[in-house]
């Protein structure tokens, strides 16, 4: 038996060998040096350090050393710009040597990036296996490599073919090997949400559209990521503190709570009607919805974050993640509930007025929707931010605009300039229309003219598919007397006297007005050649008398009443009604808007007549809804979000409570 175990160990060891893989033949990579890294188009301008590198070289960002840049010591900042990264690319065969054999062209790409230069900065030539090239960047982070490769380069493509200058294109060679090399790591700074939701190239859509991206760090991966603000910001040097501002049935949303401020001036293409009084934006494009197609298990409002990551999509002109994931960081429902809105209370909602909805210092069409331009990154800076609305008005009417029953609300959009302007369909409108009924009732109904004129209106169809419905924010007027006060230039001071004296400016006509004086006045309105007597309208001393222009009148004539102790002080502010929309179906669901005032039910009557009456401060995540009129929108988490003053005589409708 056992020689016979012996000769078949034998037999099979017999049958092995060992053979010597062959050495692949032929070009099969690069070896890629990177020998600059300049703004695009600027040759000598070399990319910025983040400062906390540049603070060991005495704040001069030439003095740090060309070999310490783009190290992870000494990481970029992230490029608002092209880059142009020049590079020396050497062909190697399978043993590692120089290939000298090779010629031909070879292309570009990046990883994380995209290619923006023309097509001649996306391939170089190589002759006798060397060459040279410089290939044009965008949207760098964290650890970048350009890969150099043997295949045709990228195209780009629109409206369904290729686009671009093909006569950049090379010569395609016969065959292609497929080869490839990359350079070594290049440091960025790592992304933050700002990176995701600054605008750039005057869009407010993220330029990292469809990019898988990971913000944060968690604590075993390294120290934790700091905040590269400009050194006189408060935040530079702090510590990323992500944190959950909310939660719904289908995600939740996050906040940067250190996150740089933005100046206003820096954002490319900006339309700002009204400076902020300290330069900056209101927000810090520091928020994110996380589209998690479902309730997020284990997360609560007001919990911290280590990490975050997902796919940035749009969704109606709002920046979301999606297919997410995240490393908590503190789960507050652990801590005694004393402590479970300690960072909720760092982060107080923004106040959206007037100045933020983009008003100038005379009344414009567009007003009457908040935040209406596209350009408007006031807004833009606060998306799927806390913020909140002062002193709103609920509607008074919903109307059924959908004639044709298909459940699609048409578009409308201002069309024309100066007094031409006026609201219409968005595109060009053919004769025989079948939307223009349709559209007629959405315009009067949302803007509050025509048929509804004087009132507050929302589309039954919107509210009964989206639960958005409009309201009409705080008017504007002085801040003592509950209104908005965030355009000064809007308010007209008027000193008035024993003689008529009217407003220095006139106002469109059909337009809402506010008069508030510190003596009683006497009123008369109408053209600008009115005058106003002891036989005008009594305006009570410290009153907010609210009037709304009739047929030909475009203005206030004021004098001082009879019984007045001195002169007047008077404050004239046009009311431009404006709209945002409110969605407050899974906040509040007992608190139904679209209600009767002669309901049959006593209760829900009363509950109706309390709700119109009032007004509310609300708070919310600001939401953008491109197709919609208005286009942004308020979602308040619960209840607790919203409270109310009632109207005279009258309660808060249940369940809100009083405004403290």
């Amino acid at each position: 038996m056992k020689r016979l175990f012996l000769l078949s160990t034998l037999a099979l060891g017999a049958g092995c060998y060992t053979k010597e893989s062959e050495t692949p033949t032929g070009l099969t990579s690069f070896r890629v040096e990177v020998t600059s890294i300049t703004t695009g188009d600027s040759p000598g301008a070399l990319l910025p350090v983040v400062n906390a590198c540049a603070a060991k070289y005495g704040n001069d960002q030439a003095a740090v050393p060309p070999a310490v840049r783009g190290t992870t010591d000494c990481p970029y900042t992230l490029p608002r710009t092209d880059v142009d990264i020049g590079l020396s690319i050497t062909a190697l065969d399978g043993s590692g040597g120089e290939m000298t054999s090779f010629n031909g062209p070879v292309s570009f790409r990046v990883i994380p990036g995209d290619l923006t230069g023309d097509y001649g900065k996306r391939w170089t030539q190589l002759t006798n296996g060397k060459g040279t090239g410089s290939v044009r960047v965008a949207h760098l982070y964290g650890e970048t490599h350009v890969w150099v490769q043997d295949q045709d380069l990228e195209l780009d493509y629109a409206d369904g073919g290729v686009v671009g200058d093909l006569s950049q294109l090379p010569q395609e060679p016969a065959t292609r090997t497929y080869a490839t090399g990359l350079s070594s790591g290049i440091r960025f700074e790592e992304p933050a949400l700002a990176t995701i939701q600054l605008p750039e190239s005057g869009s407010e859509t993220s330029v990292f559209v469809k990019q898988f991206m990971r913000v944060g760090r968690n604590p075993e991966a390294g120290e934790p990521l700091t905040q590269n603000c400009d050194p006189a910001d408060p935040n530079n040097g702090k510590q990323m503190m992500l944190l959950v501002t909310g939660t719904d049935s289908s995600g939740f949303y996050v906040t940067d709570m250190t996150a740089c401020r933005v100046l206003e001036k820096s954002v490319p293409g900006a339309n700002i009607q009204t400076a902020e009084p300290d330069g900056y934006n209101p927000g810090r494009f520091n928020s994110i919805y996380i589209y998690n197609y479902s309730f997020p298990e284990g997360l609560d409002s007001g919990d911290l974050l280590w990490t975050l990551s997902g796919t940035v999509a749009e969704f109606t002109n709002t920046t979301q993640m999606s297919f997410p994931a995240w490393t908590l960081r503190e789960n507050v429902r652990l801590l005694p509930q004393s402590e479970w809105n300690k960072y909720l209370a760092q982060v107080p909602p923004v106040e959206v007025n007037g100045r933020l909805c983009g008003y100038s210092n005379s009344p414009y069409l567009d007003d009457i929707l908040c935040g209406y331009s596209y350009k408007n990154y006031k807004m833009e800076s606060l998306e799927s931010s806390l913020v909140k609305l002062r002193r709103v008005k609920f509607p008074k009417v919903f109307r059924n605009c959908d004639a044709n029953g298909n459940n699609d609300m048409p578009m409308f959009c201002p069309v024309g300039s100066s007094a031409s302007r006026s609201w219409q369909n968005c595109f060009a409108e053919p004769p025989d229309d079948p939307d223009l009924p349709e559209r007629q009732c959405v315009i009067d109904c949302t803007l509050g003219i025509g048929e509804y004129a004087g009132t507050i209106c929302a589309e039954k169809t919107t509210y009964t598919n989206f639960g958005q419905f409009v309201v009409e924010m705080n008017a504007t007027g002085p801040a003592s007397a509950g209104m908005d006060e965030s355009v000064p230039g809007r308010i007209m001071n008027v000193t008035v006297g024993n003689t008529s004296v009217k407003p220095s400016k006139t106002l469109p006509q059909g337009y809402r007005l506010n008069v508030l004086c510190d003596q009683p006045v006497r009123a008369r309105f109408g053209t600008d050649a009115v005058t106003a007597d002891q036989t005008g309208t009594l305006i009570p001393a410290n009153t907010r008398y609210e009037y709304t222009l009739k047929g030909s009148e475009v203005t206030v004539a004021l004098v001082r009443d009879a019984s007045a102790t001195a002169n007047a002080s008077c404050k004239v502010a046009p009311d431009t009604r404006s709209r945002i929309s409110l969605q407050i179906k899974d906040a509040v669901p007992d608190l139904n808007p679209d209600c009767s005032e002669n309901d049959p039910d006593a209760a829900k009557a009363l509950q109706c007549r309390q709700l119109r009456a009032a007004t509310f401060d609300v708070v919310g995540h600001l939401k953008h809804v491109g197709p919609a009129r208005p286009r942004w929108n308020v979602l308040p988490r619960d209840q607790d979000d919203l409270c109310c003053y009632p109207g005279p005589g009258m309660e808060c409708p249940k369940p809100i409570k009083p405004c403290p």
